[in-house]
């Protein structure tokens, strides 16, 4: 009888140990993305979709789709993919909107996700919980965590503001 109840009280520390592991752990999980709004706001991200979809060309730069619109910018090359990913492997602008604009620079990429009205609702690709509507957010897609926008990137973000 002493021995069952050493092993409850043991079992009883040890998911009491347990559940302060899993509650601190969960206070402090990171978040990989941030609202950029502030620095690329939601007009920014249209205009520069705009202007890739007009002025640009297509490439392919991953295996998730094909023919992405594309736009180099010499410093830099910007990318948009899909708001419904997959079911538009071919980045037809007939087919769905686009929500990534990704920025490469032959070192970094730069995951740049706007999350329209509606967007939420319908479960668009790359929306993620915690984000929302009518915003600009930075992805950090190795799912690192990320406080401040990079100041390689805020150069490229504001290169992109003056396009026309």
């Amino acid at each position: 009888m002493k021995n069952l109840k050493i092993s409850r009280l043991i079992i009883l520390l040890a998911i009491l140990c347990f559940s302060k592991s899993i509650s601190q752990t969960m206070n402090v999980i990171p978040s990989n993305f941030i609202k950029i709004t502030n620095a690329f706001s939601v007009a920014d991200f249209e205009k520069v979709k705009g202007f890739i979809l007009k002025k640009g060309n297509r490439k392919t730069y991953r295996n998730f789709d094909n023919q992405n619109p594309y736009y180099n910018f010499e410093s830099f090359e910007t990318y948009l993919g899909a708001d419904i990913g997959q079911q538009n492997i071919n980045n037809d602008p007939n087919l769905s909107d686009f929500n990534e604009l990704t920025l490469n620079d032959q070192n970094n990429y730069y995951k740049i996700i706007i999350v329209r009205k509606g967007d939420i609702h319908a479960s668009k690709r790359n929306v993620l919980k915690g984000m929302h509507e009518n915003e600009v957010y930075y992805v950090d897609p190795y799912q690192e965590k990320i406080n401040q926008i990079p100041n390689l990137l805020s150069q490229y973000l504001k290169h992109l503001q003056k396009i026309k």
